[in-house]
């Protein structure tokens, strides 16, 4: 099966609909009735620059990841490669990691259950998918670096 050949799952796109609607519906009604806004205090505000300063980097390399992968190949070149560099060199999924990073940065800047749900739909969500990825790098390429962790670096 060529790479044009790929199917989706039709059913995957409308859950990702769903969870992304309900998950910005609550967000933003948190925002909306002034969540951010009725926290004070010293503590509460080194924890929202923290929040906002994980989100940050992890929205840095969430970006800087995906665009190394679409830039793995040369154009008009075919087959995988393995990704070298940068965070590649420690995880198989430094985009996944980078997501993990926006979204628990995201639910400490909020405190909120909301914010809290999203982190942890996105961890029960893309940890599997890392591991997996993983494996499918190992199984498939004798030569990958087989002490690169799965998602987060030096951990798992």
């Amino acid at each position: 099966m060529g790479e044009s050949d790929k199917r989706f799952p039709i059913m995957l796109i409308g859950f990702a609909f769903i969870f992304n609607s309900l998950n910005g519906y609550a967000n933003g009604v948190f925002l909306a009735g002034g969540g951010l806004l009725s926290t004070s205090g010293l503590l509460a505000g080194v924890r929202i620059c923290v929040g906002i300063g994980f989100f940050a980097a992890g929205f840095m390399i969430h970006i800087w990841a995906d665009r190394n992968l679409r830039h793995l190949r040369d154009q008009g070149e075919k087959g995988y490669k393995i990704p070298h560099g940068g965070l590649f060199e420690l995880v198989t999924n430094p985009n996944y990691f980078g997501e993990i990073l926006e979204w628990s940065g995201w639910a400490l800047a909020t405190w909120s259950l909301a914010g809290l749900g999203f982190a942890l739909f996105t961890i029960a969500n893309l940890v599997p998918r890392a591991y997996s990825n993983r494996r499918w790098y190992v199984a498939t390429f004798p030569d990958y670096p087989r002490d690169r962790k799965s998602v987060i670096p030096y951990l798992f």
